[in-house]
């Protein structure tokens, strides 16, 4: 608000900061909070690999605290993750805007036309994946899978308008995700299991529930919403 724009030479008014600002706490926060949501619920209901990142967590972290270093050290850890934003991307539908005329399946698109894109049919399409709707963290390193992870795995968006905190947020998910199962065991709860419900985020339309307990205790669960 005190900077002006080195081309336009204006500034932001408040309501524009307003803005700017519940950009940055939807963005940054609901989306992360979102796929980490999902991605407890997944481990969950797969303990072997809610095992690996447990041990892949506690190898990563022996001489301290998680640290970005860290990242190198948890591949699989990292496959969990993008595996949940292939089954759960966080923003299930993009509208964008066409600037030109173009073709698209034999149908002209006129100039201000609005085009949906939607990474949730994408990443759970059989033209691109095989078992779409398997949680898989291992396919992420297989070979036939690299076309489709260039080409229809689009959670944080593609091209000019990709989302400009995606590196942060790949950073940010697998290491607080490698955080919360080195310390706590996650488990379902019985008869509790989540709807997904489109809203302007991927949520459990009347949340997540899991059972948590602190890793190595066998008795003491707490049951816990996650919404």
């Amino acid at each position: 608000m005190t900077t002006a724009d080195p081309i336009t030479g204006q500034k932001f008014s408040g309501d524009e900061m307003v803005d700017q600002v519940a950009i940055f706490f939807l963005a940054g926060h609901e989306t992360s909070a979102s796929a980490l949501a999902w991605a407890l619920y997944l481990l969950s209901l797969d303990q072997s690999a809610q095992a690996r990142v447990a041990s892949e967590a506690k190898a990563a972290s022996a001489e301290g605290d998680f640290t970005f270093k860290n990242l190198s050290k948890m591949p699989f850890t990292r496959n969990v993750f993008k595996e949940t934003l292939r089954l759960y991307p966080p923003v299930p539908m993009m509208v964008r805007e066409n600037l030109r005329e173009e073709i698209f399946r034999e149908r002209r698109i006129k100039v201000g036309s609005q085009i949906v894109l939607s990474p949730w049919h994408l990443g759970r399409h059989q033209r691109f994946w095989d078992k779409p709707d398997v949680f898989d963290p291992d396919r992420w390193d297989r070979p036939e899978n690299k076309k489709p992870a260039r080409e229809a795995f689009i959670p944080f968006s593609t091209g000019p308008r990709v989302c400009t905190g995606a590196g942060f947020a790949m950073v940010e998910g697998v290491l607080l995700l490698a955080m919360l199962v080195k310390s706590f065991d996650f488990k379902t709860v019985d008869g509790e299991i989540p709807i997904p419900a489109a809203h302007l985020t991927v949520r459990a339309r009347d949340g997540i529930f899991l059972s948590v307990t602190p890793r190595g205790h066998a008795h003491g669960t707490s049951e816990t919403q996650i919404t």
